[in-house]
């Protein structure tokens, strides 16, 4: 699943780049709000603010990835891997909040006389905001391939959708400059406000499908459609063939980056497999044809001859 990088590099690969994004979270938070008031532009300022929850966001993620590394203990038995879609929920629920907020300021400009500011300095702070969003992006994306993590790649969507938000909104208050008389006049009062609008209400989608995915895993919500889950059942069907197996139920889960996997076998009378050996034997077997590493499932199969236990 790593490649070359045992799980201790992952992790630290994960807490480095991380740390990377916070500190470019910082610069950027600090730079959008304050020159959003100083040039008086709602939408850069919401460029800022998205930055700042952002930093809530990917601090959450280290501490995620400092958190997931710990084995299991006598309170969190089953280890702390749950922590990752929590995190991953509430940082999509705050994004989710920031959008809708943004959405009706937005609407509130457009109603009333609109917000005039100046093109040139709004079209030339997205440029630069644009231009860091997409390095952090690009670096954050190959880290998420490399180390094949869940918490990166949502960090790094996030910079997606921040660099997209500079490149629309520099595109957008450029226009002023092009635009004939009088949409010019027109725009140049209400593109502020506009632009704010209409960006957040393109960017929710984005965290409101992360937030779906994620609480399916804290509500402990089986995808029949996932790989894992269609994988043990093609292995349990072929078990089942070569047995003499009445029935046989499977209960999968994914949580965060761990599979929990329980598997209930109800024998026939014909089942010939009799001893420990043997019964440990065939779950070796259908635990190698899974293909999940050790690290990243609790696998537990039972036998039993009563359909009371499936």
């Amino acid at each position: 699943m790593y490649g070359k990088l045992t799980k201790k590099q992952v992790n630290r690969l994960e807490q480095r780049t991380l740390s990377i994004s916070i500190y470019t979270i910082i610069g950027l938070a600090i730079a959008g709000i304050g020159y959003g008031l100083y040039i008086g532009s709602d939408a850069v300022m919401l460029d800022g603010f998205y930055a700042l929850t952002s930093l809530m966001g990917s601090g959450l993620y280290l501490l995620a990835a400092k958190v997931v590394e710990k084995p299991a203990d006598r309170h969190f038995q089953y280890g702390y891997a749950h922590i990752e879609p929590l995190v991953n929920s509430f940082n999509s629920l705050i994004l989710i909040i920031v959008c809708i907020y943004a959405f009706f300021n937005g609407v509130r400009g457009l109603v009333s006389e609109g917000n005039p500011v100046d093109a040139t300095e709004v079209v030339a702070y997205s440029f630069l905001s644009a231009v860091v969003c997409a390095a952090v992006w690009i670096y954050e994306h190959r880290m998420a391939k490399r180390c094949d993590s869940n918490l990166i790649r949502n960090d790094a969507r996030e910079w997606m959708v921040s660099m997209s938000f500079s490149v629309v909104t520099g595109i957008s208050f450029a226009m002023i400059w092009v635009l004939p008389e009088p949409s010019r006049t027109w725009w140049a009062n209400y593109a502020d406000s506009a632009v704010l609008a209409i960006l957040a209400l393109c960017l929710v989608p984005v965290p409101m499908k992360t937030f779906y995915s994620n609480m399916r895993e804290v509500l402990i919500i089986t995808n029949p459609e996932d790989e894992v889950t269609l994988r043990v059942a093609q292995v349990m069907s072929k078990v089942e063939n070569e047995h003499d197996i009445a029935d046989f139920s499977t209960h999968i889960v994914k949580t965060g980056r761990i599979y929990v996997i329980e598997i209930n076998i109800m024998v026939g009378p014909d089942f010939k497999l009799k001893g420990v050996p043997e019964l440990d034997a065939l779950r070796t077997r259908i635990w190698s044809e899974i293909g999940l590493p050790l690290d990243d499932a609790w696998l537990g199969i039972s036998f039993t001859a009563h359909a009371r236990w499936l």
